[in-house]
């Protein structure tokens, strides 16, 4: 297999770590050369001529997801999306994982339902029942407790808490170290304990 992933930078560097090494790396796409990437640049996204590809861009220049989904729905025809999981992640059964979906070092994914195209970042949990849309990211060491419903293209920040039965809306972000207490309906930023909306 031949593998391209898509966008250079620190989590492309992060997903090189755990890419077989059964999988041959073709190189890296982007809007010009990132300095420091141990693979060759490719060029622009369109030179992504393997079939198999990643998409390496953790967020936009907003802190949104909106480029990653732009990415998703421009290279689907045509392409396949690998999954990547690091060697120290744990994924219990019966886990269900979408193709292009990215769970990082010391995940811990206890019997949930993931998406395609998520990042579940360093050191998160992931508990029981839990089903978590597309192109959701959730940062290092949230934590999702148990039977939480996350729509698509969610940002759950670093060392967010989302109590147990809680439902979250399509685009909603979960700010860094917040406490998500009751149901998510309107999408916005929500930050503090208890989170609540500040836009």
């Amino acid at each position: 297999m031949e593998l391209t992933l898509i966008g250079g930078g620190g989590h492309c560097r992060s997903l090189l770590q755990m890419i077989p090494s059964v999988i041959t790396i073709k190189g890296y796409t982007d809007l010009h050369p990132v300095q420091g990437m141990p693979i060759e640049y490719l060029g622009v996204d369109d030179a992504a001529t393997s079939e198999w590809i990643h998409i390496a861009v953790a967020l936009g220049r907003d802190d949104s997801l909106t480029a990653r989904r732009q990415l998703i729905d421009r290279l689907t025809p045509g392409h396949k999306f690998l999954t990547l999981i690091a060697s120290t992640a744990t994924c219990v059964n019966p886990t269900e994982l979408g193709a292009g979906s990215a769970i990082m070092h010391g995940a811990i994914i206890n019997g949930a339902k993931i998406g395609k195209h998520c990042i579940i970042n360093s050191g998160a949990i992931i508990e029981h029942d839990v089903m978590i849309g597309e192109n959701c990211f959730i940062g290092p060491g949230a934590t999702i407790c148990g039977s939480v419903e996350i729509g698509n293209d969610v940002i759950i920040g670093a060392n967010a808490c989302v109590r147990n039965g809680v439902k979250i809306c399509s685009g909603a972000v979960i700010g860094m170290c917040a406490a998500v207490v009751t149901d998510i309906l309107e999408p916005g930023i929500y930050t503090g304990i208890p989170a609540k909306n500040t836009k």
